[in-house]
């Protein structure tokens, strides 16, 4: 078969209403014979039929084994970070069964449609010709987009701002990080280092025994930084192989100029959300004032009883909520450690001791009124759970 742009959008369009229809009710009411006969079945189907119509595509050689080489790398380095959260956070059970029975299921079920999804995507990319690979690259990827997140799961749902932000941050954003250095992969190379970076990185989930418990934020950071690094290497190496490039251009698309300011961020997030030793927190109050007020951050070192005295400000544990208030007096019985606390600005001390088990760490030092945005978010959160415990949902 030659060359056609209109058997191509076609394709993607039958693509598209199945990959639709596999996410409605009345799909799911069969998801069993779904899940293990019709989705694989069709994957399988539509790559051969590419297969034996459309022919052999060119291949960018120069690119080809570099792509390989960075995917490799970045694969290793998506599986090392992923281990490397867990010295900060917890590890857990792994919730996939990690049985070989439990591994064939998952090639199955998951690992035969990755693989023809990334054939697919290689074939129409190419099967055009080069003046519109780039169109039909944009149109694949946001119909993966669309079926990988499965817009329609929202039909009927009682949809809050929180809920929203969450999935975007944690499901979107890196499926589209993931499916623009596919189909990037896909214009320059093959669909193989697509589907070994899915597959290695899908695998370390599968018969991993034991998987960080990391915060969804984390795994957001990780799953998107990662793709999007592999993709600016990529391009700088193509880059650099463009006998036309502009030296400044090449310099400038370095991805070694970014890296620093990507570390950066991630590392502001990690310490946000409390991963390493000090971390910040809101002042939500005004019982610590005039030494706290409302919107302040205070950075919160973690600490054992040993290392905090009368007169520091502690934060501990309550049912369901922290406290930060100051020690009063401190107290040892029966080996345990137990203080009383009070806010500055309180008539009176708190109505129960401390336990030292409830000590979650002490205030070095503080920022003012950067505490704002994290208040206010927190306030719509909960609202909006008191409004779906209201209406029942």
């Amino acid at each position: 078969m030659q060359k056609s742009k209109n058997a191509t959008i076609i394709i993607i369009i039958i693509i598209l209403l199945f990959g639709l229809l596999g996410s409605l009710k009345l799909v799911r009411s069969i998801n069993i014979a779904y899940l293990y006969i019709i989705n694989p079945i069709f994957g399988m189907g539509l790559s051969f039929l590419l297969y034996f119509t459309l022919g052999k595509s060119m291949e960018n050689r120069k690119l080809k084994k570099p792509i390989m080489e960075y995917t490799i790398i970045a694969t290793l380095v998506f599986i090392f970070v992923y281990m490397l959260s867990g010295l900060f956070v917890t590890f857990g059970k792994n919730p996939y069964n990690t049985t070989i029975i439990g591994l064939l299921h998952n090639l199955w079920i998951t690992g035969v449609i990755l693989v023809a999804k990334e054939f697919v995507r290689y074939k129409l990319i190419n099967n055009v010709y080069e003046k519109d690979k780039n169109k039909v690259a944009i149109i694949i990827t946001v119909i993966y987009v669309i079926i990988d997140i499965e817009i329609t799961r929202f039909m009927g749902t009682n949809i809050t701002i929180f809920s929203v932000v969450k999935y975007v941050l944690q499901t979107i954003v890196p499926n589209i990080a993931r499916n623009i250095l596919f189909s990037y992969i896909a214009i320059n190379g093959n669909y193989k280092a697509s589907v070994v970076y899915q597959l290695v990185t899908n695998l370390y989930f599968w018969i991993s025994p034991i998987l960080p418990d990391v915060p969804w934020i984390m795994t957001a950071i990780i799953e998107t930084t990662i793709p999007v690094i592999l993709f600016l290497y990529i391009r700088y190496t193509k880059n650099k192989l463009n006998i036309f490039r502009n030296k400044e251009s090449l310099t400038n698309s370095n991805p070694r100029n970014i890296i620093p300011l990507v570390v950066c961020i991630i590392l502001a997030i990690w310490f946000a959300i409390g991963i390493f030793p000090i971390k910040p927190v809101a002042i939500a109050s005004g019982s610590m004032e005039d030494e706290l007020f409302l919107g302040d951050i205070a950075i919160i070192q973690k600490c054992n009883a040993n290392d905090v005295n009368v007169g520091d400000i502690i934060e501990y544990q309550m049912d369901g909520y922290t406290v930060i208030h100051r020690i009063i007096e401190k107290t040892q019985r029966n080996g345990k450690f137990y203080f009383v606390t009070k806010g500055d600005n309180n008539n009176s001390p708190d109505n129960k001791e401390v336990r030292e088990d409830q000590l979650i760490g002490k205030i070095i030092f503080k920022i003012k009124y950067l505490g704002y945005p994290a208040i206010w978010l927190h306030i719509v959160q909960e609202n909006e759970e008191m409004i779906e415990v209201e209406t029942g949902n």
